[in-house]
């Protein structure tokens, strides 16, 4: 049994050797892909380029534009490659990348080669509001001002996010094919910081309009302060962090140009500003009740003429009666003080009128659309 025994493992060591003989070394369980297939054409360079080793590690990966290496950094642990600067426009790319198993057998070697688009025409962040640094109050939204009306509204907004340190619900709303505001669901908690950005460096936005920059900003909330302003009783109150700070007898529009209702937003301040009924659809020049003047200490709460200011012609019915074209009188020690105090972004909601604020009135009209319809306006929106 003894020299049975042996026979049989020599046999067996005979026959391992005999296919070890044949078929030669074990090939390597590791292989190595792009993220941008070979040969690819008209590849938008909105993301990074990324090289994969699966079962193994990268021991070698070479990119080439234009006989130019392409910066790029391996990962710890060596499984991935990314390329680290934005791949250009209208650019070749040659890729070279091998692996090895952990038995340090080499991969097949990866050689591919692909191309770049050249965009039809390019589009950037024209500006947004707020502006970075910026604090603001509870009610501003965010919006997104583009160089050029945007084709593929869904393609760019996959590209924005809105980040507040305080989880905040909200939702983007296309307000135009240049314009993108995002508002959260409720006023912003005070103290929140919020980064915006738009990644839109070579996203096509449609019809081969690409972005051609990145875009970020970050601005934070600040104390909660709102307006409440009824036209019946003629009083304009104030509000600070839940209490009430001031209230100031006021005049409003009177019936034929009522102030309307609804949340508006103070969005801008002048020191003074002219203003003409003419501008927003008043009366004509020649006609009742037209006015062309200077005012001090004007706060803009929307598009369509109305303002909170100072008017020292109506001191004397504030509080009594509205005779205002439809916009907040106060006396001039009230308007200075509320004009001292207001930050952009605060809410000045508008009671007892018979006609609504609407979303044709004002360059912030995000508090007159209905949650429900101002989701509905996001590119990305899917019903639940």
């Amino acid at each position: 049994m003894r020299f049975a025994t042996a026979w049989r493992i020599t046999v067996v060591g005979v026959l391992a050797f005999a296919l070890t003989a044949c078929f030669g070394p074990q090939p390597s369980v590791a292989t190595v892909t792009a993220s941008i297939p070979d040969r690819a054409a008209q590849v938008a360079p909105s993301e990074p380029l990324v090289v994969n080793a699966h079962q193994g590690t990268l021991t070698s990966v070479t990119v080439t534009a234009n006989g130019a290496p392409v910066p790029g950094a391996v990962e710890p642990g060596g499984r991935r490659w990314s390329s680290t600067a934005p791949l250009g426009f209208g650019t070749t790319y040659h890729v070279q990348a091998q692996a090895q198993d952990e038995d340090q057998r080499l991969s097949i070697p990866l050689n591919s080669t692909f191309s770049t688009a050249t965009p039809v025409d390019t589009v950037t962040v024209d500006r947004t509001r707020p502006t970075d640094g910026d604090t603001v109050g509870i009610a501003m939204p965010v919006s997104i001002y583009f160089s050029k009306p945007v084709t593929d509204r869904a393609a760019v907004e996959r590209r924005l996010s809105v980040e507040p340190s305080v989880p905040t619900e909200g939702s983007f709303h296309w307000m135009a094919d240049d314009q993108v505001n995002w508002r959260p669901k409720e006023y912003w908690k005070p103290g929140t910081k919020v980064r915006v950005r738009a990644k839109l460096y070579g996203v096509d936005t449609g019809g081969g309009v690409m972005g051609t920059a990145d875009h970020e900003t970050n601005f934070v909330i600040g104390r909660d302060q709102r307006a409440v302003g009824d036209v019946n009783t003629h009083m304009f109150t104030v509000f600070q962090d839940g209490q009430q700070v001031q209230q100031f007898p006021a005049s409003y529009g009177r019936s034929v140009y009522p102030t309307q209702y609804g949340i508006h937003v103070a969005f801008e301040k002048h020191t003074s500003v002219r203003m003409r009924s003419d501008t927003w659809g008043g009366p004509q020049k020649g006609q009742p009740g037209y006015y062309d003047e200077v005012l001090p200490h004007a706060v803009r709460i929307s598009n369509n003429g109305e303002f909170v200011h100072v008017n020292p012609a109506t001191v004397g019915v504030q509080g009594e009666a509205n005779v205002s074209h439809g916009c907040i009188n106060l006396s001039p020690a009230n308007g200075k003080w509320y004009f001292d105090f207001v930050q952009m972004g605060d809410p000045v909601e508008i009671i007892g009128s018979e006609r609504p604020l609407t979303p044709a009135d004002g360059d912030i009209a995000d508090w007159t659309i209905p949650w429900d319809d101002y989701v509905k306006g996001s590119a990305l929106y899917q019903p639940r």
